[in-house]
């Protein structure tokens, strides 16, 4: 897992001010690496496979549809049926009807699969790549003209085995199918003629369904212009075709359509094609320049990722490598699906912009030919990596070969030993009884591996579902139960959860589903690690006054919160307080406003080495403490064992307000060994006014989380104080001292930091 700040200088380019970065192993030569960046126009979430083209046993080529021929299916879909290990959508396509066909050429293995004759024929719109027989990368504006003919006679024909419109004639070999069927069943009248040995050897009726011959092919057309242009052709007629291109097809190995260039010769290229303008979800491929590596790209759109435009694409294909590169389809068609080797199937990585996949005509896929060898080593996968005590988790081992192929391996083979907490073991299922962190490690012949850092939480509180109202005796419900632990993560535990009904006669329970019995009313007890919590029910029409009050939930505290009484003891001391000065339009007396700002002034800036205002504070006296003045703007502290950092949100969230924030954050927090970082900003990242960012931002803070770090975020808005944990990170919100209507805030409260080495300890107290 990588992160850093990456400038740009390119004039094309979107700066990049921070990066989060993962890398996937995919197969040997290949692997899958996710960028999420944030940029002056947002963010930006982009996809990559590299491809080591110097692997003998990886091929790339175009697949279709599995199931029927010119079929359009998803590309996840395609590219499993194919035996793909990863691969992205491909050719540009006709939007209309279930099936349809790629505008380029398609070639594989050698063989011309299919070709179009329209394709740049006016001018060069619509590019394709190839590799010749020698292992050359190239890429070309493909232009084909295919003639029939027989001694007196020319026909020109419309494509080979590209099923389109089927008005004019068209090559149909089997590399289409084994017969006209399916085209027949689309297309009505349809004329045949049956080549073998250069001759015409039949000529079927209209709507007829024939048969491709083995060591042949088939001209087929609609019946008007069979009857308009081709009645001059005969059984029994010597027939040949004439193939004209830009490319010398007998040399091609492999070849696949797309769009427009986005680099010629390391040069951002002009567009060619009628692509949309501005950003949207785009897939690119490209070659570098010693023709050495592939790059499949996909740059997510139209949600929390702002996509890319032609220009900005081509420039994140040159940081990537890219030489040469040519666009594929993109918008709700761009798609990159991979078969990681922790993955057990081929998934879609991205987020595709129809918040579901769209079926397409053709993918690109890359292929591991290599035969599965022996084990070289094993892994060892968990489902997750925090759990609590009675939940279970599920420990996957497998081995991988010399290129990377998996190969999975039986719990029997395996010995499984777990260090840090008690528990029991079901094949790989292990389900913790104690707390705490703990490592296990796998052992398969003479091979070992381990995986550590799991953690078995501590149990704050159930979450258990809104209360239950059913109509009658006989109708069930089944609960869905969370916990929430110490350190704000979520568990779903609906199965190992205890349920106890308070008044049986109402219903029962049979595991974590509810029977109604009666109509009345009552509640349900929920028991887990020592906490409890309770569902209202309701059967049928309960006569007011007659309702069952549901007792409170219990909540275990957080760890981290206590009594912070400063004293001399080699400790650290911060205080934190909200915003002082008045922003608003009503009168306040100036004693009044003055005496106020003294007394909380006073209260921060005392008992502690550091007191800071997170807002705007417009008391003229300095404080008597080492502290950060809020000016509007980015600053940073590192004092005692704390990291404390003043970050903008004015403009509705950091990227809005300025984005170079981000670079200087993560320069700090990676430059720093605090184990507690405070951040501390106006408003809280829920609020940011793009969700994009709000990921962006809590995914950086997973960062230093992983880390072992205490982490608090500290907004400071609005007149109520509140604090909730999620994922590790404490958010705690300051009120404002002034209420709108100019009137002092009973709420006004402060943060008391004591920070000790690794230890640190938290209280909320109102001033």
């Amino acid at each position: 897992f990588l992160m850093g700040a990456v400038p740009s200088t390119d004039a094309f380019a979107l700066t990049s001010y921070y990066n989060q970065t993962t890398q996937d192993i995919v197969t040997k030569g290949v692997t899958y690496e996710t960028n999420s960046r944030i940029t002056e126009a947002g963010i930006q979430n982009i996809h990559v496979l590299a491809v080591d083209l110097l692997e003998s046993t990886l091929e790339i080529k175009g697949v279709d549809s599995a199931v029927e021929y010119g079929l359009k299916e998803t590309a996840q879909k395609m590219l499993k049926d194919n035996g793909a290990i990863a691969g992205v959508n491909g050719d540009f396509f006709g939007m209309s009807g279930a099936h349809s066909a790629p505008f380029g050429p398609v070639i594989e293995g050698g063989e011309l699969i299919s070709a179009g004759t329209f394709l740049n024929n006016e001018k060069d719109q619509y590019a394709a790549f190839f590799m010749d027989k020698e292992n050359n990368p190239f890429f070309n504006y493909f232009k084909m003209n295919v003639k029939f003919a027989n001694q007196g006679h020319v026909m020109e024909l419309a494509s080979m085995n590209k099923i389109t419109s089927m008005v004019y004639p068209v090559y149909f070999d089997k590399q289409a199918g084994e017969t006209t069927e399916n085209i027949d069943k689309r297309f009505e009248h349809l004329v045949k003629f049956v080549v073998e040995d250069e001759k015409i050897t039949y000529i079927s009726n209209p709507g007829e369904v024939v048969h491709v011959p083995e060591e042949g092919y088939l001209i087929v057309m609609s019946e008007s212009f069979y009857t308009s242009v081709a009645t001059q052709f005969f059984v029994d007629d010597i027939v040949w075709l004439e193939k004209n291109s830009s490319v010398d097809l007998d040399s091609i190995e492999t070849g696949f359509g797309g769009g427009s260039l986005l680099l010629n010769n390391g040069q951002v290229a002009v567009a060619t094609q009628d692509l949309p303008k501005g950003r949207h979800p785009r897939t690119a491929f490209g070659i570098s320049q010693d023709g050495t590596k592939a790059i499949f790209m996909v740059v997510d759109g139209r949600g929390n990722s702002i996509g890319a435009s032609h220009e900005e694409l081509a420039v994140l294909m040159q940081e990537y490598g890219g030489y040469n590169a040519m666009h594929l389809d993109g918008g709700g068609s761009s798609t990159m699906a991979v078969n990681t080797i922790d993955d057990i199937d081929l998934k879609t990585k991205n987020q595709v912009s129809d918040n579901a996949e769209r079926k397409i005509i053709s993918s690109v896929g890359i292929f591991q030919t290599a035969e599965v060898g022996e084990i070289q080593e094993i892994k060892i996968v968990p489902s997750m990596t925090r759990v609590v005590p009675n939940k279970e988790i599920n420990f996957t081992v497998y081995g991988l070969d010399e290129h990377y192929n998996r190969i999975e391996i039986s719990p029997e083979e395996v010995v499984l030993e777990v260090i840090g907490v008690e528990g029991t073991w079901n094949g790989y299922d292990f389900t913790p009884t104690t707390t705490g962190e703990f490592a296990v490690s796998a052992i398969y012949k003479e091979l070992g591996t381990g995986v550590s850092q799991i953690i078995s939480a501590t149990t704050s509180r159930l979450v258990p579902p809104t209360d239950i109202k059913l109509g009658q005796g006989g109708e069930i419900f089944k609960i869905g139960m969370q916990v929430i632990d110490t350190e704000g993560f979520a568990h779903w535990v609906s199965s190992t959860t205890q349920y106890e009904v308070a008044d049986p006669s109402i219903g029962e329970m049979n595991g974590n589903v509810f029977t109604a019995k009666a109509n009345g009313s009552t509640y349900i007890k929920c028991m887990r690690d020592g906490q409890e919590a309770y569902i209202q029910v309701q059967v049928g029409e309960v006569a007011e006054g007659n309702q069952i009050e549901k007792p409170a939930n219990t909540v275990l505290a957080d760890p981290l919160k206590g009594t912070v009484a400063f004293v001399e003891d080699g400790a650290y001391y911060v205080n934190i307080g909200g915003k002082l000065a008045y922003t608003g339009e009503a009168e306040i007396e100036e004693t009044i406003y003055m005496s106020q700002r003294d007394r909380v002034r006073q209260a921060v800036d005392s008992n502690a080495q550091v007191a800071i205002f997170g807002g705007k504070n417009d008391t003229q006296t300095p404080s008597v403490l080492d502290t950060l003045s809020w000016n509007g703007g980015y600053q940073f502290l590192d004092r005692g064992g704390v990291s404390l950092a003043m970050v903008s949100t004015a403009d509705g969230s950091i990227g809005n307000t300025d984005p170079t924030q981000y670079t200087k954050l993560a320069a700090n927090l990676d430059g720093t060994e605090n184990n507690t970082i405070m951040i501390i900003m106006e408003n809280t990242p829920s609020s940011f006014s793009s969700k994009g960012e709000i990921e962006f931002f809590r995914s950086m803070l997973q960062k230093y989380e992983s880390q072992g770090k205490e982490i608090f975020v500290v907004s400071c808005s609005g007149v109520g104080q509140w604090t909730s944990v999620k994922d590790g990170v404490r958010y705690i919100n300051l009120p404002n001292l002034w209420k709108a209507d100019g009137t002092p805030n009973e709420n006004f409260s402060m943060i008391k930091l004591r920070v000790d080495g690794v230890n640190v300890t938290y209280e909320i107290v109102k001033v």
